[in-house]
């Protein structure tokens, strides 16, 4: 009798305890546009639907004076995504920013109803309490799609569906379904080889029709313009796994994992295993391309065992333990794989599952994140859990030549990475700016100070060399950036060239000859005179991931009248 009422109830218990547990934070953040996230995904859906041009976009000056524009408040992290994705609230562009917010998290929810409803259709023996407990389960990842504004939550319904269509013999439907995420977000890209067959080609075709309409809905929208800044200015940062951090445990990758332990970084990173920067990305690279081609062989095996199920989660949890950013609402995209090792499991097997899937979606995997020395594996249990979890999804279908061959493809991939160290240059560190980006130095008086985001990445703080003075008042975040500044008769510009921003000095009029100042390939930005003039202030993300700047100083004084000449800076090195 209890045991009957356990398995009638329980469920249903369950299922709502998960959806209890969400409604404080939703209630919180529903209709709050401050979180950075939405911030990236609604300003450009903004400027796009009142015909503005999209590209310069990629540029933070432009992005912050059209942030300005959408009266959101602050910007924790400028963050630039593929140009489609100005896509998402175009619908809701022309609201409030709150109303916005507040409409897009309905959508959200109710794409996350539509994947509980797939999962029914796909697994109708779980039943949609089941169902509501394997799709709500990983309650962290559920809350930040939420709060953030992600919109993961969608990308994960069309996987669902796309694998029902698949199950269910609607082959262009299907692959069109899979393919509309890849515009968006690539994670679905390997699906389209797993159709490179020729009794696929319906399939194939709808998987290039969806993965093409939304960039070339944009195309005909906004001109290529964004697709050119964004090839030349943040693909490249992409595809190095060197963005936003690229040591910080919240990516939970191979990337990041390879970085922590291989690359120094002083304020990042002070503590590695060792310093071997090749050696890092050589092991990032070998392991995240061996995992592509292990989802691309293992998945194929899969639909030709005509299990689609196994075939599209196989591809997507590869491709995901195989991406440099993995933060906790992407595991949202983890339903399809978990499902497939679900159906395979019963009884107490099928209850450990939950479980771990539970565990691997929420905060736990966060408890060592500051974990470091010895311990410092600890901080990345997500990347093993995902990993984990990826493994048992193909265990079914691997074999001998399918793991060398991708462990050979894996290591002629970091191979061929070793070469990308790039040029790098010896400037004079502001070493009481530390953190994880500063950005917008400008002195208040004589003391400097600078624009750094707050914990909660709601918005940009004032900080700097002593306490708050009257001068931030009269400052802004939108100071600096790529504008020309000038002081005295000389102007210092940060400019776009050869794939990335670098300074120069004009010490003439506006037609006179420019002294280029940086020369590495990172990116160097809001450079601001000392009160003397005689050196540079700025911001560079050299070492540290797009967008993830330190503040430096550069002696110019033996370019400038009136100063006491000194040997000029490191060149690259």
């Amino acid at each position: 009798m209890v045991t009957e009422a356990i398995r009638l109830w329980g469920p249903r218990a369950a299922a709502l305890a998960l959806i209890v547990v969400q409604l404080p934070v939703l209630a919180r953040t529903a209709g709050d546009p401050s979180q950075s996230d939405f911030a990236n995904y609604f300003t450009p859906a903004f400027v796009l639907a009142r015909g503005g041009e999209v590209g310069p976009l990629y540029d933070r000056d432009s992005f912050d004076r059209a942030l300005v524009q959408t009266g959101i408040r602050g910007l924790g992290s400028f963050i630039p995504h593929l140009p489609a994705n100005a896509l998402w609230l175009l619908p809701f562009a022309t609201l409030p920013p709150e109303n916005a917010k507040a409409a897009w998290t309905v959508l959200l929810v109710l794409f996350i109803g539509v994947t509980i409803a797939a999962t029914v259709r796909i697994a109708p023996g779980a039943g949609p309490w089941m169902a509501a407990i394997l799709v709500l389960a990983p309650t962290l990842a559920i809350r930040n799609g939420l709060a953030f504004g992600q919109p993961y939550p969608i990308l994960a319904a069309l996987l669902i569906c796309g694998t029902l269509a698949l199950e269910r013999g609607r082959a262009f439907l299907a692959g069109l379904l899979l393919g509309l995420g890849v515009s968006f977000k690539p994670y679905a890209l390997g699906i389209g080889l797993l159709f490179l067959h020729r009794d696929r080609r319906r399939s194939l075709t709808g998987f290039i029709v969806g993965a093409i309409a939304p960039s070339l809905a944009l195309w005909i929208m906004a001109g290529g313009q964004p697709f050119a800044e964004f090839f030349s200015k943040v693909l490249p940062w992409m595809v190095r796994g060197d963005i936003q951090d690229p040591f910080s445990p919240g990516w939970g990758s191979a990337m990041a994992l390879s970085n922590r332990f291989l690359r120094f970084e002083p304020d990042l990173n002070p503590l590695p295993w060792f310093d071997a920067p090749s050696l890092a990305r050589f092991v990032g690279a070998s392991v995240s391309a061996a995992l592509l081609v292990l989802g691309i062989l293992l998945g194929r095996r899969a639909l030709d065992s005509k299990k689609p199920l196994d075939a599209v989660g196989i591809s997507i949890g590869c491709a995901l333990c195989a991406s440099p950013f993995v933060a906790s609402y992407h595991l949202i995209l983890l339903v399809v794989p978990v499902l497939a090792v679900a159906s395979r499991l019963g009884g107490s097997a099928l209850g450990l599952w939950m479980l771990g899937w539970a565990i691997l979606g929420s905060s736990l995997v966060n408890t060592f994140r500051y974990a470091s020395g010895v311990l410092a594996p600890l901080a990345y249990l997500r990347f093993f859990g995902l990993l984990g979890l990826v493994l048992v999804v193909c265990w079914p279908f691997v074999n001998r030549r399918t793991v060398s061959t991708a462990m050979a493809l894996g290591v002629l991939a970091g191979a061929l990475a070793l070469p990308r160290g790039g040029r790098e240059e010896s400037w004079a560190r502001i070493e009481s700016a530390k953190g994880y980006s500063m950005m917008r130095p400008h002195f208040c008086g004589t003391i400097l100070r600078w624009w750094s985001p707050s914990k909660d990445g709601h918005r940009l703080e004032s900080r700097g060399e002593r306490e708050e003075c009257s001068a931030d008042s009269a400052q802004s975040p939108s100071v600096g950036g790529t504008a020309p500044v000038a002081f005295r008769g000389a102007v210092t510009i940060s400019r776009f060239a050869a794939g990335s921003w670098n300074l120069y000095l004009r010490t003439g009029p506006p037609n006179a000859s420019e002294t280029r100042l940086t020369f590495s390939d990172a990116n160097e930005v809001d450079p601001v005179f000392t009160p003397d003039g005689c050196a540079v202030v700025f911001a560079s993300d050299q070492g540290r991931g797009l967008g993830s700047t330190a503040l430096y100083r550069l002696d110019v004084s033996n370019l400038r009248d009136g100063c006491a000449g000194s040997p000029p800076a490191e060149g690259p090195r």
